[in-house]
């Protein structure tokens, strides 16, 4: 942004342009295919949603960042190329000026949202809503769980909290329902091994 607005204030042209596009032209080639599979890896888990909605929604910070960094670099070398191209055609370097502003203005925001991102995976947030509700749907298909009144997640990093509060089918004794809660939180870490650690509490309402 410095640079566009000195630009601004200080015109100058462009010295070889010709080799400024070419190198842009080979940057976005390479970054493109860093972008491809990047995106191969964010389709195998976005499961159908948009991808602004899984950059909210996911837990996975490795993901988040290089999708956020791949598509920085990406954009900001498809407006620099455009910029330096305007102003090759045109000779006014006032497009290369504007072209460096907004690619520093981009680069600020996706820094932003990456950090926002990723700070909430530091102090701790409610785990994916689609994984939520998966073991949601898990925990109601449990034959000792009449319903679940409650279910309490939290993600601190790639480890899991669950927290279930539950109304808990007939069971002959005390012994036979903390064998079937034992069972449950066994069976829940098995089909989501990133649950570290789980409270059950048996109740009959919440």
């Amino acid at each position: 942004m410095y640079e566009g607005i000195h630009k601004l204030q200080h015109p100058e042209p462009l010295t070889s342009p010709w080799i400024a596009i070419g190198v842009l032209v080979f940057s976005i080639a390479a970054e493109s295919v860093s972008m491809w599979g990047c995106v191969r890896e964010v389709n195998k888990v976005r499961r159908g949603r948009g991808y602004y909605r899984w950059f909210r929604e996911s837990r996975e910070s490795e993901l988040l960042v290089v999708f956020g960094e791949d598509l920085a670099a990406l954009l900001g070398l498809v407006f620099a190329l455009l910029a330096v191209t305007a102003t090759m055609l045109t000779g006014n370097p006032l497009y290369d000026a504007c072209g460096s502003i907004i690619i520093g203005v981009l680069l600020l925001i996706i820094a932003v949202m990456i950090g926002l991102e990723v700070k909430s995976l530091l102090i701790g947030q409610s785990v994916d809503p689609m994984i939520r509700a998966e073991m949601l749907s898990f925990l109601e298909g449990q034959k000792s769980i009449n319903k679940v009144l409650n279910l309490i997640t939290f993600q601190l990093g790639s480890d899991v909290m669950v927290a279930v509060k539950a109304d808990m089918m007939e069971h002959e004794n005390q012994r036979e329902m903390i064998l079937a809660i034992n069972s449950c939180e066994r069976e829940l870490k098995e089909k989501f091994p990133q649950v570290v650690w789980s409270f059950f509490e048996p109740d009959v309402c919440d």
